[in-house]
């Protein structure tokens, strides 16, 4: 019923509002896709999608790109932990009675 879930990392994110922008350049930094790169209530998460972000987390080097992609302190980021995307199921409401 589901695709493959994304397995990724998230940090927490002090003293930086991230924008669309900023994901932008750390998605190409580490080699993903832009809808690989989330930020929420100051958590930014990263999606391990691509040869290059492994290659990069294999280093011990995400937070080091990351900060560097958006000309930021590693000490910035922190509590990186090991993420799995949750699926999202819709649910519609195919209620056939008119509402007249």
């Amino acid at each position: 019923m589901f695709g493959k879930l994304r397995e990724g990392f998230s940090m927490k994110v002090e003293g930086l509002q991230l924008n669309r922008p900023d994901l932008h350049e750390i998605a190409a930094d580490v080699g993903v896709g832009t809808r690989d790169v989330l930020f929420s209530n100051g958590v930014l998460s990263i999606y391990n999608t691509s040869q290059k972000c492994q290659e990069i987390i294999d280093d011990n080097a995400l937070i080091t790109f990351v900060a560097m992609a958006v000309d930021a302190s590693p000490e910035q980021f922190s509590d990186l932990e090991v993420i799995k995307e949750e699926p999202r199921v819709i649910e519609f409401d195919f209620d056939d009675e008119d509402e007249d």
